[in-house]
This record gives structure tokens, sequence and C-alpha cells, in this order.
């Protein structure tokens, strides 16, 4: 059985009046197991922006400089080396790791603390 590991990379984010947040504008590969907090950080980030900007391309450009360094480390995260290796320590394992050893790029954004009225 085979499967198909891999990411989305965008060059943008948005155009026109359309923004696209988690998968669909930067899926990661499983390995970075990042998927769903990317997303919600995205959400996170896009509904708080489109409420400070009168116009949804400031918004949107916003959201892209605020995210997407974030996102590139953890796509970043996922290597074929590290998913060889991953695989190899899961063979030898009697038990789960504790080891939150590379886990940098997890914590890389400090979400704004976004307060309106």
């Amino acid at each position: 059985m085979y499967d198909v590991v891999s990411q989305i990379r965008m060059p943008v984010w948005s155009t026109g009046r359309v923004a696209l947040v988690g998968d669909a504008a930067y899926a990661t590969s499983f390995m970075s197991g990042q998927g769903s907090s990317l997303s919600l950080v995205g959400a996170y980030v896009l509904a708080d922006e489109l409420a400070r900007h009168n116009d949804h391309t400031t918004a949107f450009a916003a959201y892209e400089k605020t995210v997407r360094n974030f996102v590139e480390q953890n796509q970043a995260f996922a290597t074929r080396q590290q998913f060889e290796a991953r695989n190899a320590m899961l063979r030898s394992q009697t038990a789960l790791p504790s080891d939150t050893q590379g886990r940098a790029a997890h914590t890389a954004l400090t979400l704004p603390n976004y307060k309106h009225l």
C-alpha cells in the first residue's frame, strides 16, 4: 500500500475578494503534525485582520504578513529524512517517546492579543 505525502505551497493566499486559510492555502505534510494548529492560527488572524481593516485587500495582506513565516517554518519541519528517522525510531520503541526536540517551529509565532468591542 502506498500513500502520497504532499504540501500546498502557494505564492499568495488571496485574490480578489477570496482568501484561503488552512489546508486550502498551506497544507503541511502530516509529518509536521501541525495541520489543525496552522488552520486555527490562520483563521484566528484572518478574522481579526478583517475586523480591523476597512477593506479586504489590506486585511488579506496583513493576514499573510503575520502568518506566512510561521507556516513556512512548519512546512520545512517535515523532510523525507525526518520521516524515515521517525519510522525507524517508532519501530525500535517499546513505549511512546516523551522527547519534544525539534519543536521550535511549532511555537515560532506568538498570536497577537486581538481585542475588539
